[in-house]
């Protein structure tokens, strides 16, 4: 067989042509979907809201997302520093638990959780 026909019959085979490209079928992930019905949808919408703690004016951007179904919340201040918040069960709140988190006012880290907290109601 020459090599011109092991080809004619590779490219007839359904397939078997390098350039054919097959859709994945991907199986919705039922962990998300279950975390989004314990937490709500009205908790995944970004809000954007003010607070004034200690007589010292914040822009809060709040960005909740799930994190091992776990609701999380990406806060960013003024524009400029970003925090995640957590609910920490010891304390009854939620607070902030990245790396720069001790810069927070604790006034502030409160303020922040009661505000949260009251969103998820």
């Amino acid at each position: 067989m020459a090599k011109n026909d092991a080809q004619t019959i590779n490219e007839n085979q359904s397939g078997n042509l390098p350039s054919e490209k097959h859709d994945k079928i991907t199986q919705p992930d039922r962990n998300i979907g279950s975390a989004e019905k314990k937490h709500g949808r009205l908790r995944h919408q970004e809000r954007n809201f003010g607070l004034v703690v200690d007589g010292v004016p914040y822009t809060v951007k709040s960005i909740p997302f799930l994190f091992n179904e776990e609701l999380r919340f990406r806060i960013i201040l003024n524009g400029a520093s970003e925090h995640v918040f957590t609910w920490d069960s010891q304390i009854g709140m939620l607070r902030a638990i990245n790396d720069d988190s001790s810069v927070l006012p604790a006034g502030l880290e409160e303020a922040l959780s009661e505000k949260l907290q009251s969103q998820l109601k």
